[in-house]
C-alpha cells in the first residue's frame, strides 16, 4: 500500500481544496504559520480515522494519534471553527500497482438537549474500478445513509462506523472487506516525527525488541539502539563522521544510558548533559536508518535540522537521501533549511536521484483564502520548474544590501 496523494478542503488553514502529490521525498517549505505543520501532521490524522483506539472508535477523525494531538476540540480542526462546521479529507493510495481512493465528509452537529456529534455525512471508496458511496440521511439519529453501488442505488440502510471505515465493510458491497483492511495495516507503518524532540530519559530499561515507532518526540530510540546492534554502530559511524564524537550505549546494573566521548582518553558525558543539537538529531538519524526495516507506510520528519549548526545541515540532509526507501515508505520532510533543499538539488543534477522522485511544495497564506500549496518541480538539471518571491532569498537579499552600502561609501 502506497500513499499517493492527500486532498483536504476546510481543514484548519486550508479553507479551500488542498491537492497533495506524494513523492518519494516530499519537502514542505513556507514561512512560519503559514500551514506546513498542520499539513504535515494532516497524514497522522487521517491514519488515526483508518484505525482508531478503542476509546476513540466512535470519532471519525479522533484529535490525538500517533501521539499528535492535533486540537482540544473537533472546532479546531475546522477552518474558521465554526460550531457547525464539516471538512473533507479524502486519499489515493495504490495496493498491489491498483489505485484505492477513499473519501469522507466530516460534519459537527449541534442540536438542542444532545450533546454534540461528529457524523460522517457523505463517504465514498473506489478499488478496482468498483464503487461504493453513501449520504447520510438527516442529522438526527439512527444513522441512516442513501447507498450507491457501482452506480446502483440501493435501499436506504443504517452504518455503524469505527474510524472512517464502516464497521462492517462488506454489508456495503462484498469487495469492500479487503481495501479496508489494507488501509487499517498501512495505517502501522506511518510514523511522525515533532519538533522539538525529547528523548527518554537516562539511565532506562532496555527493552528485548527494538521499537520500530520511534514516537512523535522521537523519546524511544534510546530503547532502539540499545536492542539493535547494526542500527547501534550505523548511529555510530554518522556521529563519528558529522560531530568528531562517539556515542555509545553503556549499561549500568539492570538499566543503559546513552553517551558520547570526543576521544578514548575523553570520559564519558550523558548524552542528555552535552549540546542540545547531538541529542536533537538523533530521532531523525534513527528514523532515517530504520526506514527500509519498517515496511510500508510514510515517515513525516518535522525540521530535520533543528538545534544543528548550518555546517550539520547538508550532513543530515545527505543521511536521509540515502535512506530515502521510494513510494512504498515515502518521506514528507517540513523545513526552514535552505541546505537541505540545495543539496536536494545537487544530487539530481548530479544523477544521484531522479527528478520525479521529489516534490516541493511552497506553502503561503492569501488573504480569503487561507493556506496555499504551490507545487514546485526540480529539473533534472537541478533547478526549479519555479521560484516563488520569498523562498530563500535572504542571502542573496543581504549580499545586495551590502553591495550598496559598500558603493555608497565609496
Amino acid at each position: 500500500m502506497e500513499l499517493r496523494k492527500l486532498s483536504l478542503e476546510r481543514y484548519k488553514g486550508y479553507a479551500e481544496l488542498a491537492e497533495m502529490e506524494i513523492a518519494p521525498l516530499t519537502i514542505l517549505v513556507g514561512a512560519n504559520n503559514s500551514g506546513k505543520t498542520a499539513l504535515a501532521q494532516a497524514i497522522q490524522l487521517f491514519a488515526g480515522g483508518l484505525a482508531p483506539s478503542e476509546n476513540e472508535a466512535s470519532e471519525p477523525l479522533p484529535l490525538k494519534s500517533g501521539g499528535i494531538h492535533h486540537g482540544e476540540t473537533f472546532e479546531d480542526l475546522v477552518t474558521g471553527r465554526p460550531v457547525h462546521g464539516l471538512l473533507r479529507l479524502s486519499a489515493i493510495l495504490a495496493d498491489n500497482g491498483a489505485e484505492l481512493s477513499l473519501s469522507a465528509t466530516i460534519r459537527n452537529v449541534v442540536a438542542p438537549s444532545r450533546p454534540p456529534e461528529r457524523q460522517i455525512s457523505a463517504w465514498s471508496l473506489i478499488s478496482d474500478g468498483q464503487e461504493v458511496a453513501v449520504e447520510r440521511q438527516g442529522f438526527e439519529g439512527g444513522d441512516l445513509y442513501k447507498v450507491c453501488v457501482s452506480g446502483t442505488v440501493q435501499d436506504p440502510r443504517q452504518i455503524g462506523w469505527r474510524g472512517l471505515l464502516p464497521e462492517q465493510p462488506n454489508n456495503l458491497a462484498d469487495w469492500v472487506g479487503e481495501p479496508t483492511k489494507a488501509l487499517k495495516t498501512w495505517t502501522s507503518g506511518v510514523r511522525h516525527l515533532r519538533c522539538p524532540r525529547s528523548l527518554l530519559a537516562s539511565p532506562f530499561s532496555v527493552v528485548e525488541h527494538s521499537p520500530t515507532v520511534l514516537g512523535p518526540n522521537g523519546q524511544y530510540t534510546p530503547l532502539a539502539l540499545a536492542a539493535d546492534d547494526e542500527l547501534r554502530e550505523s548511529v555510530r559511524e554518522w556521529y563519528r563522521g558529522t560531530f568528531g564524537v562517539s556515542i555509545d550505549v553503556v549499561a549500568q546494573g539492570s538499566y543503559s544510558e546513552l553517551v558520547v566521548r570526543a576521544s578514548a582518553r575523553d570520559a564519558n558525558v550523558r548524552l542528555l548533559q552535552s549540546g542540545r543539537g547531538l541529542s536533537h538529531v538523533l530521532p531523525v538519524v534513527a528514523t532515517a536508518l530504520t526506514a527500509r526495516k519498517v515496511g510500508p507506510g510514510v515517515d513525516v520528519v518535522e525540521h530535520p535540522e533543528a538545534e544543528l549548526h548550518p555546517a550539520a545541515h547538508a550532513d543530515i540532509t545527505e543521511l536521509l537521501l540515502e535512506n530515502l526507501v521510494g513510494s512504498a515508505r515515502p518521506m514528507i520532510v517540513e523545513t526552514h533549511s535552505e541546505m537541505l533543499l540545495l543539496r536536494t538539488r545537487r544530487w539530481i543534477a548530479e544523477r544521484r536521484l531522479p527528478a520525479d522522485n521529489v516534490l516541493v511544495y511552497w506553502i503561503h497564506t492569501e488573504p480569503g483564502h487561507g493556506s496555499i500549496l504551490q507545487k514546485i518541480r526540480i529539473r533534472e538539471s537541478g533547478e526549479m520548474d519555479s521560484w516563488p518571491e520569498g523562498v530563500f532569498i535572504e542571502d542573496y537579499d543581504e549580499i545586495l544590501a551590502i553591495r550598496r552600502a559598500a558603493r555608497s561609501k565609496e
